[in-house]
């Protein structure tokens, strides 16, 4: 019998996944995976700095053992989840999903994966309270704008529709903003087209800004986690003085990636013009 690592498993599960062959990500996955597999509290594995400083400013938990990125648990029970949500595996699902989260609680495939066991079990409440605790680790365009679409459908579900204008209103600015940090998703996209059929109104005038006003003062998330932004600058601030200038120019293009910020954009052009000084001397 071959013996995989963990990350095999993973790309080998997620290649299935692309390809929609749902019935060979599964035996992928249950042929590798250990859904008993006993968790022991403080053992963690992060992605990378930013994930393991999200953990100790939101988590503030004592990180006992830290797994190297070979042995990412995390990622390896987040997808086996998702698989599982295909079979309606539910108690399966939830169990490994939790699993993820317990290896990285900023693990935000987790979390999505574990509102999607809430609101299939119709818990509104907790599935509301599970994504806006996705804001504080949705460090890509494409993760905030999961998490805004998310929290859409939790305001679209709070009343039926047509039958409270604010919670519709709260509902569609939540997802122009999904469609505004995740411009390439189809989902985001189709919905807006519904929702224009459905609530008879036009968005494609709405102005930006004025959302996110709105949303402020009904003190929802109207962008990217500031905390993000400010650990990726000063990560990026600090690699650069110890003359680690690829790894500050990782964390310099995700603020930038959520925030569009010129300031952000010259010091990602300086440390571009550094590298390519050092490739040419």
């Amino acid at each position: 019998m071959e013996i995989k690592s963990i990350q095999d498993i993973i790309n080998e599960t997620q290649n299935a996944l692309n390809l929609k062959d749902y019935e060979l990500a599964y035996k992928i996955a249950k042929e590798n995976i250990d859904l008993n597999k006993e968790y022991k509290e403080g053992e963690y594995v992060f992605k990378n700095m930013l994930e393991e400083f999200l953990f100790k400013v939101h988590i503030k938990k004592e990180i006992i053992r830290k797994y190297p990125l070979i042995l990412d648990y995390s990622t390896l029970y987040s997808t086996y989840g998702k698989i599982l949500l295909k079979f309606e595996r539910i108690e399966e699902a939830e169990k490994s999903f939790n699993l993820s989260i317990n290896y990285n609680p900023t693990n935000i495939k987790g979390l999505f994966g574990l509102s999607e066991i809430k609101k299939y079990e119709n818990k509104w409440a907790d599935y509301e309270k599970i994504i806006l605790e996705t804001f504080k680790f949705a460090y890509t365009p494409e993760d905030l704008g999961i998490s805004f679409r998310k929290l859409a459908i939790y305001y679209f579900n709070k009343y039926n529709l047509k039958t409270d204008k604010e919670d519709n209103e709260i509902g569609s600015y939540l997802t122009i903003l999904s469609k505004e940090y995740d411009k390439d998703s189809k989902i985001a996209i189709e919905e807006l087209k519904h929702l224009e059929n459905i609530i008879d109104k036009e968005f494609k005038d709405v102005n930006i800004n004025e959302i996110k006003d709105y949303l402020k003062s009904k003190e929802l998330p109207y962008g990217p986690a500031i905390e993000i932004v400010t650990i990726c600058k000063s990560l990026g601030f600090q690699l650069d003085e110890a003359k680690k200038v690829v790894p500050a120019l990782h964390y310099f293009k995700i603020a930038y990636n959520l925030t569009k910020d010129e300031d952000i954009k010259l010091t990602i052009d300086d440390l571009n013009e550094k590298i390519e000084k050092r490739l040419n001397s």
